[in-house]
């Protein structure tokens, strides 16, 4: 491996109101290290949604099976659990988490804001999160602010993008055949919000919402990336998914 390689997975899907949407998570291959990001569906909700997301599974429909999990994917690609050198969260909402315990050799990335907000909502459900995915022992938080470079050489870029969690991030990677890569998260779910014709889905702030969606597309009008929305089925559909990659 000469640079990083980018991987797709989805975790199962989630229907809200009628729409299904893809739970993505993906794996960065970098010279210096496996990075996950994300993860998905907590493993837990594969077995039981009801048991562990409580009311939540009665708003969110998830369509998931054991073997959709992060970590029964990533074996089948033959990535083990110790190859595995960071955990990234965009944010720590329900459908974000899957990796958290699975990997105890990796620090967890995510941005200060994002732990702070977890951990001292009075009643974080209602905003999208579940004190026992991010409350479990012998996790290794590296809370980071402002911007990140993973690897500091301009690969795999941590970028703050908050509204719709209190410390969102975005990702932009740097491919050496593909180029440019934007993960948007869930700063933008879809092409309709990235377009105009939506706004983006606040749980924290739509004015900040929309101040890093104009960001975001900042961006991606300077460097033409890939786009990959956070949960779009079309274009989930209409890209390379493991054991393909981009590179």
């Amino acid at each position: 491996m000469t640079g990083p390689e980018l991987y797709l997975f989805s975790s199962g899907t989630l229907g809200l109101g009628g729409v299904e949407v893809p739970v993505p998570f993906y794996l960065i291959r970098h010279p210096e290290g496996d990075v996950v990001v994300d993860g998905g569906n907590p493993l837990a909700v594969a077995r039981d949604a009801h048991a562990h997301w409580g009311a939540l599974a009665d708003v969110f429909t998830v369509h998931m099976s054991e073997e959709q999990h992060c970590a029964a994917q990533l074996g089948r690609l033959g990535v083990a659990p110790a190859s595995i050198s960071h955990v990234v969260q965009t944010h720590l909402h329900i459908d974000h988490t899957g990796a958290l315990g699975h990997f105890p050799d990796a620090p967890v990335i995510v941005h200060a804001a994002e732990l702070h907000a977890a951990r001292t909502l009075e009643k974080p459900h209602l905003r999208g999160y579940m004190r026992a995915d991010f409350e479990q022992p012998g996790l290794d938080w590296q809370p980071f602010e402002g911007d990140l470079d993973l690897f500091d050489d301009g690969t795999v870029r941590l970028l703050q993008t908050p509204g719709h969690a209190a410390g969102h991030i975005s990702l932009l990677l740097e491919l050496e055949r593909t180029g440019p890569v934007l993960l948007t998260a869930d700063a933008v779910d879809n092409r309709t919000q990235w377009e105009g014709r939506q706004d983006p889905r606040p749980l924290h702030s739509a004015e900040e919402a929309a101040a890093s969606r104009e960001r975001l597309q900042g961006l991606a009008s300077e460097r033409d990336p890939l786009l990959v929305f956070g949960h779009d089925p079309e274009n989930f559909s209409q890209l390379r998914h493991a054991p393909e990659r981009y590179d």
